[in-house]
């Protein structure tokens, strides 16, 4: 029978973070499982969107923390330097500002635009019922399955375990503590389990008598042809319609919407059928996109959580067990600050 000191459940960027940093923590023998391939699930499908301003300060702080780790890995990870737009609405100005002035203060690069200097400066944007915007100058994307796969790669290399094709069919517990997992090659026992297995995870935990509040949902994703006329625009998340957009390699664009499907499972692949509402919802913003040329399309998903705010705590029903879950599509850059956070979570438990 196999031993771990660390057992992580999800292959995907938020594991990767997970087991790189509890490899070079020295907290013992780590090993992550991955029932498909690493990155299969909604880190395959990430935008990689990279920001430090959110709405929310506590994912500021978050991606703030974990954006110059990123930048550090640029060379190995495809890092592009697009610059980066938050669209806010008007009732959010006030806080917008107040948010940027917090993180300016803390030495982060991020400038704050009224509607008016949005669309003066970025005219290839349509900026009607726009109240706000932040911009950040080093914003940009990158490849989230380049970095699982690097950060795997620097894990092994300090004597860390990770296993495609391992799916977790229940994770073993007595008297309210953590004692292994049992996967489809045998069980492997430990006293901590790490879940990062995203829209899996409520399933997961289901049989313990645990009802995770993690959701599935789905994202429609398209990319789109830009015409010749069309003005290269910067990446941009908005508020205001719940499309996001980055410019993409060959005259493209990745052009994104949520989707109101619930609680799907995220095992069956679903067509990627909706070119027509999601160009609709763009053509808000980018106004040649309504009659682009659709140059593929998938069907995303990931794991929410009702605040918006992931799960990133010891669980309360069982020792020794830890979430890091429910990141709501946004949780590429976040990873290195959530799996510093659980290092932490595991050194206090010792």
């Amino acid at each position: 029978m196999q031993t771990a000191d660390v057992v992580i459940i999800g292959g995907g960027v938020i594991g990767a973070a997970i087991l790189h940093e509890v490899a070079r923590s020295g907290l013992g023998r780590a090993v992550l499982l991955e029932k498909s391939t690493f990155g299969a699930g909604s880190t395959g499908k990430s935008g990689g969107f990279l920001r430090v301003y959110h709405t929310d300060s506590f994912l500021s702080d978050l991606a703030a923390a974990s954006f110059h780790e990123f930048l550090e890995l640029r060379a190995h990870i495809g890092y592009v330097r697009t610059g980066l737009l938050m669209l806010e609405k008007a009732e959010r100005v006030t806080e917008m500002e107040r948010e940027v002035e917090r993180l300016t203060k803390l030495g982060h690069n991020l400038q704050s635009l009224s509607g008016s200097e949005g669309a003066e400066r970025f005219g290839g944007l349509e900026w009607q019922g726009v109240g706000g915007a932040v911009y950040e100058p080093d914003g940009g994307y990158a490849d989230p399955v380049l970095t699982t796969r690097f950060w795997i790669k620097e894990a092994r290399s300090r004597g860390a375990l990770a296993s495609e094709g391992t799916q977790v069919l229940e994770i073993l517990h007595d008297n309210g503590r953590v004692t292994g997992v049992r996967t489809n090659r045998g069980v492997i026992q430990t006293s901590c389990v790490v879940l990062a297995a995203g829209a899996w995870s409520a399933e997961l935990l289901r049989p313990m008598g645990i009802q995770l509040p993690v959701r599935s949902k789905t994202i429609q994703i398209h990319f789109l042809m830009r015409p010749e006329e069309a003005v290269e625009h910067p990446a941009f998340l908005d508020e205001t319609t719940d499309i996001y957009a980055r410019p993409d390699q060959s005259g493209l664009s990745l052009v994104g919407l949520p989707v109101d499907e619930w609680d799907i499972d995220p095992d069956l692949s679903v067509p990627a059928d909706d070119a027509v509402r999601l160009r609709q919802a763009s053509a808000k913003r980018l106004p040649w996109s309504e009659s682009a040329w659709v140059s593929g399309g998938r069907r995303s998903f990931d794991g929410y959580t009702p605040d918006g705010r992931g799960l990133l705590k010891p669980a309360d029903e069982v020792q020794g067990l830890l979430y890091a879950v429910g990141w709501n599509g946004g949780g590429y850059k976040l990873a290195p600050e959530i799996a510093r956070r659980v290092v932490q979570d595991i050194q206090n438990r010792k």
